[in-house]
């Protein structure tokens, strides 16, 4: 019953708030304060108004009805270093894979020429086979693919072996530069987490001396 009689009370206050004003065009931030402190002076705490906004906590019974300036500015300055922790962390995290594949690449290129000398070996080989089939006479027919075929095996052992030891070596560096970005990564995500522990710190602290 005591809660419904305050909550009457403050509307009929804000009621009077809105006719003095519109009744009456020098009604003031003072005449509002004193309309709404006559209406519930017993429950009033720190009224006053700054710009048509309560400036303090208004308490009615246990309920707070407003966060008090100093509040919001340690929450203000938390969300900014909050967003720029993520911020940070976003770029960093961006470049740890742009190093990923940076490194990826320069494996591949180191590899490169031995890849273009097998592709070399291949065309070689298959030329020489197709220039067989275009033969018409049959023993020469089978003495060039005799010939090329012999040659053909020479160049498949080679093709196969530096493409093995190609797999070895390129499988080891991409596990080197898989290591690599994801320590990048993880010093990233540390700093992410020291900066935004040491954020809520400081709005822990900012908090209490409000």
């Amino acid at each position: 019953m005591a809660q419904q009689v305050s909550s009457l009370k403050l509307l009929a206050a804000l009621l009077l708030v809105v006719v003095c004003c519109f009744a009456n065009s020098c009604c003031n931030h003072q005449t509002q304060t004193q309309a709404i402190a006559a209406a519930w002076p017993e429950n009033a705490v720190g009224i006053g108004v700054d710009g048509g906004v309560l400036a303090n906590d208004i308490v009615v019974g246990d309920v707070a009805l407003a966060v008090s300036r100093d509040a919001n500015n340690c929450f203000e300055r938390f969300l900014l270093e909050s967003r720029n922790a993520s911020n940070t962390y976003a770029s960093a995290y961006r470049a740890c894979q742009m190093l990923g594949r940076q490194r990826r690449m320069e494996f591949v290129s180191a590899e490169w020429s031995t890849r273009q000398e097998m592709e070399e070996q291949v065309t070689v080989m298959c030329k020489n086979l197709c220039d067989c089939v275009q033969i018409v006479e049959d023993l020469e027919y089978f003495q060039c693919s005799a010939q090329h075929s012999y040659k053909s095996v020479h160049t498949m052992q080679q093709v196969y072996l530096n493409s093995s030891a190609a797999i070895v070596e390129l499988e080891d560096k991409y596990e080197e530069a898989e290591k690599e970005m994801l320590l990048c990564i993880i010093s990233a995500e540390q700093q992410y987490v020291d900066a935004s522990s040491k954020a809520f710190l400081k709005l822990s602290k900012c908090l209490k001396a409000t």
